[in-house]
């Protein structure tokens, strides 16, 4: 009778050696608990990667699209100095007269448009040392 229980009992498990069906089991789970976690650490280093390449570019980005406009506002600038320029001898006539008026009219745009031109170049010198 012994030998017959000894032989239908199973050997008692080592340390280290799963047996029976929930060997396999445990080995997924300790796949798919490292699968995750390998998810997890790459999504978190491309979220940085992704920080590193395009906030650079960004900001070197709008640095350009500011000293652009700036110097569009510049030429803009420039064409209503000349043309106001041009007008300078209706300085001294009425206000009421169209020289005058077309005078007033193109100084206070050419100051209006230095201010723009000199405001975004000041933004994106700011920006770009950020």
């Amino acid at each position: 009778m012994k030998a017959a229980d000894a032989a239908t009992t199973p050997a008692p498990a080592r340390p280290g050696t799963p047996r029976g069906p929930a060997a396999p089991v445990d080995r997924v789970a300790e796949k798919v608990v490292q699968t995750q976690r390998t998810v997890a650490a790459t999504k978190k280093h491309a979220g940085r990667l992704g920080r590193s390449v395009w906030t650079p570019l960004a900001r070197f980005s709008s640095v350009v699209w500011l000293q652009v406009t700036g110097l569009l506002f510049a030429l803009i600038a420039m064409f209503l100095a000349q043309g106001a320029w041009k007008e300078r001898a209706a300085w001294h006539l009425p206000l009421g007269s169209h020289a005058a008026t077309k005078f007033y009219v193109l100084a206070v745009a050419c100051v209006l448009f230095t201010y723009f031109c000199v405001s975004n170049f000041v933004r994106a010198w700011l920006r770009e040392r950020r």
